[in-house]
C-alpha cells in the first residue's frame, strides 16, 4: 500500500566509488537523502532507476532495502559490492553471483538448539540466470554460490574457520547481502545479490592493493548492472 509511481529497477551499492561507476552510465535526475541512505534516480537504457548507497553493514543495509520496497514500486533489485572470497579456485575482481544468502552471524541456538544458527534466503532464480548470462557475455569470471553476511571484516583464522564449520557452501563474506536479501525477501520483491572479490582468504597472497582494486571493480559492476538492466 506504501508504493507509489512507475515500476522502478532498485540498484544498492555501500560505497560512493560503485555508486558513481553507475552514475556515469545512467542518466540522473534527481538525488534526495533519506536518513542515511542518498537516492539516485533517473533511467537507463529506457527504463526507471533508482541508486541507493546504503553505507557499510547490515543495519545501513536493511535500512536502505526498506526505503526503497516502502517507498517505490520494484521491479527487481540488484545489489553489488565487494567481499572475501573463501574458494581456492577464485581469483581477485571474480564476481560471485548469489545462489543463497546467509545471515552467518544469527545465533539463537542458546534457544533453540543447534539448528537456530544463520538465516538463509533464496533470490530469484530469473534474476541469477540474466545477471549469469551477463557476466559470461562480459568476460568476467564469475562464481554462482552461498554468499555469507556478517557484521563482521573476517581477519582471524579463527573468523574463516567458524564461518566454514557452519556453512562450507560460502562462496565469500560481506556485510550487507543478508539483511538485503532479508528485507526484500520480507516485500516479496525479487533481488540478485553480487560480490566482486577483493582478496580470497585461502590464498597466501593477494595480488592487487584495495587502491588499485577498487576503481576497477566498481567499473566492472556498473557495466554488469547496465547490461542486466537492458536484458531484464
Amino acid at each position: 500500500m506504501y508504493k507509489k509511481g512507475n515500476e522502478m529497477i532498485g540498484i544498492i551499492a555501500a560505497m560512493d566509488m560503485e555508486v558513481e561507476a553507475i552514475e556515469k552510465l545512467s542518466t540522473i535526475t534527481k538525488t534526495e537523502q533519506v536518513a542515511t541512505c542518498t537516492l539516485h534516480y533517473g533511467t537507463m537504457h529506457g527504463k526507471d532507476i533508482v541508486i541507493a548507497k546504503c553505507g557499510i553493514g547490515k543495519t545501513h543495509a536493511a535500512m536502505a532495502t526498506a526505503i526503497l520496497c516502502t517507498q517505490h514500486n520494484l521491479e527487481a533489485i540488484i545489489n553489488i559490492g565487494t567481499a572475501g572470497g573463501l574458494k581456492d579456485d577464485q581469483q581477485v575482481l571474480d564476481i560471485v553471483i548469489s545462489k543463497m544468502v546467509v545471515q552467518a552471524d544469527f545465533d539463537l541456538t542458546a534457544l533453540d538448539g543447534p539448528d537456530a544458527y544463520g538465516l538463509v534466503y533464496e533470490p530469484d532464480q530469473k534474476l541469477v540466470d540474466v545477471c549469469t548470462t551477463c557476466a559470461k557475455d562480459l568476460g568476467i569470471r564469475y562464481h554462482v554460490g552461498w554468499i555469507a553476511s556478517q557484521d563482521l571484516f573476517m581477519s582471524r583464522k579463527e573468523d574463516l574457520d567458524k564461518l566454514m564449520a557452519h556453512f562450507p557452501e560460502s562462496a565469500c563474506s560481506e556485510m550487507e547481502a543478508g539483511a538485503i536479501a532479508q528485507v526484500a525477501h520480507s516485500f516479496q520483491v525479487p533481488y540478485v545479490i553480487v560480490r566482486a572479490l577483493s582478496d580470497v582468504a585461502v590464498h597466501s597472497d593477494n595480488p592487487m592493493e584495495f587502491s588499485e582494486y577498487a576503481p576497477k571493480a566498481s567499473a566492472q559492476s556498473a557495466r554488469l548492472v547496465e547490461t542486466f538492466i537492458e536484458r531484464l
